[in-house]
């Protein structure tokens, strides 16, 4: 239920956890072919965890964390506007009824205005993630992003 998630910031205690996600994430979405090396995942939890200007927090259920959104502040390279983007935002399956995933997006954008950003940036790996981005409102598709291996 919505009312037995917690939304914390993350702990070096929680690091293992994230890159678990993290890992189930890439496994079972478009990324699946760029898996990387666990051990530099874990450093990146870290890097971020000490960064002033990045935040990592987690949802929690019965002590249990469920959820994960990390994003970093970056003045955006076209205006120079302080603006967040996201690096990751996943929540177990079994628990993304319970909304765990707009409270943690809800705590982010508050701590992204504190940081001063004035624009978040989410990533959409389907038109499916894009409409829940439409439908908690204000967000708008920019541009869609395709990459190859160089």
């Amino acid at each position: 239920m919505a009312d037995d998630i917690k939304i914390r910031e993350a702990t070096a205690s929680d690091v293992p956890r994230i890159v678990e996600m993290g890992k189930n994430f890439l496994m079972n979405g478009p990324y699946r072919d760029q898996l990387g090396n666990p051990d530099d995942a874990t450093k990146f939890c870290f890097s971020m965890l000490v960064n002033t200007k990045a935040k990592i927090i987690v949802s929690e259920s019965d002590g249990h964390v469920t959820g994960v959104f990390a994003f970093i502040v970056f003045p955006h390279y076209f205006s120079g506007e302080l603006t967040s983007g996201e690096m990751i935002w996943y929540v177990d399956p079994e628990c993304r009824k319970g909304g765990a995933a707009l409270k943690l997006l809800a705590e982010a954008e508050k701590l992204s205005r504190a940081l001063g950003s004035k624009r978040m940036q989410l990533t959409a790996p389907s038109e499916e993630v894009g409409s829940l981005y439409r439908f908690c409102g204000g967000y708008k598709k920019i541009e869609v992003c395709y990459q190859r291996s160089l």
